[in-house]
């Protein structure tokens, strides 16, 4: 064997030798050619052994076959052709039969005695079995000389393939695949081959396209399917030929077998062709040749499982994309021309367009999920196919031509959609400081807007695009939504269908997009009731979810309903308000506290009655909070709700049960608190039964932010509430006094100043006693331990008002016991006149304490 096999090397070196001297040369070829089928015939003892002898043989000659010179490609084709017909005869009965020692006179007569004496031998022995002569393989190997710009060797490669047919209808075929054969099919299309071979011997002048086609078509037949496979398998060194023509008519040959016998193809069949389809468009530079392997592409994906194709094309342009410089390919990138390929093709335009949204809309991505505390990452490979994902449908809006616009103009609601989905998601990602991904969509999202002819919405991208800060990308989206709402709002409808979907979504940055999206688009659906009604539920029902933000932007679109459509729909929003306005996150209160005072301006009062007093109360909660903003839109609302509190008295219990409070902001650190507790106080005064009160609120000290006029305006103020009944300045007194504790330095100033006035202002001296004596060890302590200077100010002012109030206090004591004593001696104006002399004392007591400075 090692001998044979160097003979054999040997041999194949000088058919690599140069046409000249032709006469010596020639000679020589043909020699060697009759050696190859001395080797063939000498090889082995069965079919199993002469099929892999024949198979190493033709592979030997597989370079020449193959060479980009034109005589070598003759010399290989001609051996090729002979050492076949040598196996040929020995399958068939001619001389040296399987089985027999077989003879090197080519015209010697068969020894008939060497068939009969294997007769006994079961025919897999003496014949190979046609699955041993690796028909796809071989026949791949010669189709492209069947489009060979030599005459000569074209009509050779054409006997060969009818030589290969001839043979293996001849041999038996694995049990499994027989009924893979219609054998009467197969031999009329060997028949249709043979004729071929004799019409090229006879007319040199025939048309070679129309040969070579006639060629594809009786191979489409003859191949069964595994060998079909095999062949689509190997088609990456006949589409990539050095004859370009050879190459050429090879695809050609590729696309009619896809075309033809496609739906045989398995998916790991499709997938296997696509790979070597992929690496022949990668390999050709040639423009035109390329082409036409895209053609082959794109045959394969229309006419079998195009999903596989797709996932095949998106894998390699992923690992392309992470693992090389795409922009300096020579050639250029064959995966972006794919791309292109797809979005031009009339039936797969659509087909890879949705395909791609569905991995955008599929591929899960790193988010920092700050609000639960949790980071989760991807890994790089799923970076590297989302990259492709969004490079695909960038090159598709770019290279789409008109039919890829037509596809896109059809799917607008789903590009869109996907795009503000995944906008959110990659925002999410920025934020850890992984821009690529983010860089890589709004490219696409700026072709998309170019594609569809949206400027404005592009101007957009391009000023806020890469803002990471959730607010701002939050208002990106929304803006993104309004414009395309104003461009084309017959696409309203749709694009709030799938948001809607998406609002169900496990990831948390994909759920906030779609619900900013929608709480824009809510104010453009009035022409839609059916769409209002689904998006007002689908907003309701996730005012729960888990983000904060999510509940939020779902209450926003709430409140932005068309106004001519929000009372339908009022009982909901106030309802899901009185929900989030104790919700555990504050920036969802706060935005239910703003909502609230805008649906106040559309609700009607009928509405607002089941659920006033429990708004009232919870706003009490809200106007303690840190958030400067909580606190003036709490105070605002409290305010606003004024209008629909005429009348009711459990409103007025609200109101002075709120008014300590709203007494002590009227001087807060903040202006804009200020500023609400102002306008609420003016709108509640008419509501709360104060004598004085409006005239009170009239004057320059109210509206004045210096803390003197101030302490005026409260000392003129508790004279007036002081003369209202026990019960109620009881309840003023608690509430003062539990701001003491108030986080504020100004408002336990406030409440020192407050609670003393009140205390200067009582005339009862049973209700006084008990909080003179509770506030005065406060005020005490609050001066010696207090590190706010305004506190220990307001304190040492506050006791001294008060000495001087204890003072009075007992001076006037024994005058109300005497009083108390003549009772039972005097009668009618000696009774009056004792007890009135007091009373005018007591009166006229505040007015020297307020001169004080």
């Amino acid at each position: 064997m090692e001998t044979r096999n160097r003979v054999m090397k040997a041999t194949l070196g000088f058919f690599a030798l140069p046409t000249e001297p032709s006469n010596i040369v020639e000679s020589l070829i043909t020699n060697l050619i009759i050696l190859l089928g001395a080797i063939l015939l000498t090889s082995g003892e069965d079919g199993r052994s002469r099929a892999e002898q024949l198979l190493h043989i033709l592979r030997q000659l597989d370079p020449y076959v193959s060479s980009s010179a034109e005589h070598q490609r003759r010399r290989g084709c001609a051996a090729v052709n002979e050492v076949l017909v040598k196996f040929r005869n020995l399958c068939s009965g001619g001389f040296g039969v399987l089985g027999s020692y077989p003879t090197f006179t080519l015209n010697k007569q068969i020894d008939q005695a060497a068939p009969r004496s294997l007769s006994s031998l079961p025919s897999a022995f003496v014949l190979p079995t046609r699955d041993s002569l690796s028909l796809g393989e071989r026949i791949m190997a010669y189709l492209p000389r069947c489009a060979d710009t030599d005459a000569e060797v074209r009509k050779v490669a054409i006997q060969i393939l009818a030589l290969f047919f001839n043979i293996a209808l001849s041999l038996p075929k694995k049990k499994a695949s027989v009924n893979d054969i219609d054998l009467e099919s197969s031999y009329s299309a060997l028949s249709s081959l043979e004729d071929i071979v004799s019409i090229i011997r006879r007319e040199a002048s025939i048309d070679q396209a129309e040969v070579f086609h006639r060629v594809v078509s009786s191979l489409c037949v003859l191949l069964s399917k595994d060998e079909l496979v095999v062949l689509l398998h190997s088609c990456t060194l006949a589409a990539c030929d050095k004859v370009k023509q050879s190459s050429d008519g090879s695809i050609q040959a590729i696309i009619m077998f896809i075309i033809r016998r496609g739906k045989e193809l398995r998916e790991a069949d499709v997938l296997r062709t696509t790979q070597s389809l992929l690496s022949s468009a990668v390999s050709l530079t040639n423009k035109e040749s390329r082409r036409e392997v895209l053609n082959a592409i794109s045959c394969l994906a229309e006419n079998t499982n195009h999903t596989v194709v797709f996932n095949e094309v998106l894998f390699v342009a992923g690992r392309d994309i992470c693992t090389k410089d795409i922009a300096r390919i020579r050639g250029g990138w064959a995966i972006q021309d794919v791309f292109h390929a797809f979005s031009q093709h009339k039936v797969l335009a659509i087909l890879f367009l949705e395909y791609i949204l569905s991995i955008l809309h599929k591929e899960p991505v790193a988010t920092n999920d700050s609000e639960k505390g949790e980071i989760t990452s991807e890994s790089s490979a799923d970076d590297c196919i989302l990259q492709a994902t969004m490079f695909a449908l960038n090159a598709f809006l770019r290279g789409g031509g008109k039919i890829g616009k037509q596809a896109v103009e059809q799917s607008y609601p789903s590009v869109l959609s996907a795009l503000i989905l995944k906008l959110g998601s990659l925002h999410g990602l920025a934020e850890l400081g992984r821009n690529e991904l983010l860089r890589s969509l709004l490219i696409a999202f700026q072709s998309f807007c170019d594609c569809v002819g949206d400027i404005e919405m592009g101007k957009i991208l391009a000023r806020d695009g890469e803002q990471t800060e959730k607010e701002k990308w939050i208002d990106l989206v929304q803006e993104v939504a309004c414009s395309s709402s104003v461009k084309r709002p017959k696409e309203v409808l749709p694009t709030c269908s799938i948001l809607s979907k998406a609002l169900n979504k496990n990831q948390r940055a994909e759920r906030e997009a779609a619900a900013a999206a929608l709480s824009e688009y809510i104010r453009h659906s009035e022409k839609e009731p059916i769409l209002l009604d689904q998006m007002v539920l689908e907003l309701c029902q996730h005012v729960s979810d888990d983000s904060p933000t999510v509940r939020s932007l779902c209450l926003r679109g709430l409140v932005q309903i068309p106004e001519s459509c929000i009372p339908k729909y009022i009982q909901q929003v106030l309802g899901v308000i009185l929900a989030l306005l104790e919700d555990t996150k504050e920036s969802v209160q706060l935005t239910a506290v703003q909502c609230l005072l805008t649906v106040l301006n559309v609700s009607e009062q009928d509405a607002i009655d089941p659920v006033l007093i429990n708004l009232l109360v919870r706003l009490r909660n809200l106007q303690v909070s840190m958030n400067t903003k909580m606190r003036s839109n709490a105070f605002a609302v409290y305010g606003a709700l004024s209008a629909y509190g005429v009348g009711s008295q459990q409103f007025l219990e609200q109101i002075h049960a709120t008014l300590p409070r709203l007494i002590l902001h009227l001087h807060d650190d903040d202006l804009s608190v200020r500023l609400a507790c102002r306008n609420t106080f003016q709108l509640l005064a008419p509501l709360m039964e104060v004598d004085g009160l409006s005239s009170l609120l009239s004057k320059k000290y109210f509206t004045s932010d210096r803390r003197s006029d101030y302490e005026d305006f409260i000392r003129d103020l508790t004279r007036q509430l002081c003369r209202l009944s026990p019960a109620r300045v009881d309840s003023y007194f608690e509430s003062a006094i539990q701001a003491f504790d108030a986080p504020w330095p100004v408002i336990k100033a406030n409440a020192v100043c407050l609670v003393s006035c009140m205390l200067s202002f009582l005339d009862d001296q049973r209700f006084l006693a008990p909080y003179f004596s509770q506030v005065f060890a406060i005020l005490v302590g609050r001066l010696s331990q207090s590190p706010d200077a305004v506190v220990r100010a307001a304190s040492s002012s506050a006791l001294g008002l008060l000495i001087k109030r204890s003072n009075v206090v007992k001076t006037l004591t024994p005058k109300f016991d005497r009083a108390d004593s003549s009772q039972n001696f005097q009668h009618g104006d000696t009774r009056t006149k004792t007890s009135s002399e007091p009373q005018q004392e007591t009166i006229d007591m505040p007015n020297d304490t307020q001169r004080e400075p």
